[in-house]
């Protein structure tokens, strides 16, 4: 009996291990990830998300600096 309950928690210590140690993302962590539309900056051609692009005249930017200088 005793040699089945040492089976079982060291069965269970290796799943925990390999769940741990094995780099698979969590399922809230695949849930959260969104994908979102790229904008190339007009100035130096970088691409950067929708979220953080500057538009100015209709023409998109990764910052101010560079749509100043395209000015």
């Amino acid at each position: 009996m005793r040699l089945l309950i040492l089976l079982v928690i060291v069965a269970i210590l290796m799943w925990l291990l390999k769940r741990l140690f094995s780099g698979d993302p969590e399922p809230e962590q695949i849930e959260s990830a969104q994908a979102e539309n790229m904008r190339q900056c007009k100035y130096c051609g970088i691409h950067v998300p929708e979220s953080s692009i500057l538009l100015l005249k209709d023409e998109p930017y990764c910052c101010q600096e560079h749509a100043d200088l395209d000015q």
